[in-house]
């Protein structure tokens, strides 16, 4: 899996949720069959579980912008605002998990700390929102957008990659 994958110009911001649910998926399958106490199997999982938050507060940064941009519509209120209000509650677990990975080598990330067991939550109460967003929220807003509506509402992927916060605000996007 190519993680520095680069983003088309043509890419909207529904296109990145889109691609950092998937590549999520993949990662936790690739956590789980990599667990294992040598330095080998503990430097791949701490590798993995680094890749896992820089996708996690991506996806977030997505999903509560594509949600913003799609609210002032009434046929999308719903959807928006449960993009919205998803994730807003896990904030402070979000800023637990990246505080324990950072300045933290990667053998060593759960060495002296739980830093496991917080990442497993995290995306586990991510998994059940990946599913809706793939199979119904991100579907409904591409056939219900044309191309020229998503490109004017929808930031690029790249702009929202580029702009995506390092910590995520405990009040939702700003």
């Amino acid at each position: 899996m190519n993680r520095r994958a680069s983003l088309s110009r043509d890419e909207t911001l529904l296109d990145l949720l889109e691609r950092e649910n998937a590549l999520l998926r993949g990662l936790v399958d690739q956590i789980d069959e990599r667990r294992g106490s040598s330095v080998e199997n503990r430097y791949d999982c701490g590798d993995l579980a680094k890749q896992s938050i820089q996708h996690l507060t991506s996806r977030q940064s997505s999903l509560m912008n594509v949600g913003a941009a799609i609210s002032p519509f009434l046929s999308f209120y719903s959807t928006a605002e449960r993009m919205i209000d998803g994730g807003t509650d896990r904030r402070g677990t979000y800023d637990e998990v990246c505080d324990l990975a950072s300045k933290v080598e990667v053998t060593n990330l759960n060495q002296g700390q739980d830093f496991e067991g917080p990442l497993v939550d995290l995306i586990g109460a991510a998994e059940s929102e990946i599913d809706w967003e793939l199979a119904k929220a991100i579907s409904l807003v591409r056939r219900s957008l044309s191309d020229a509506d998503t490109a004017i509402i929808l930031c690029s992927a790249r702009y929202a990659k580029r702009h995506a916060p390092t910590r995520l605000s405990v009040k939702g996007p700003r």
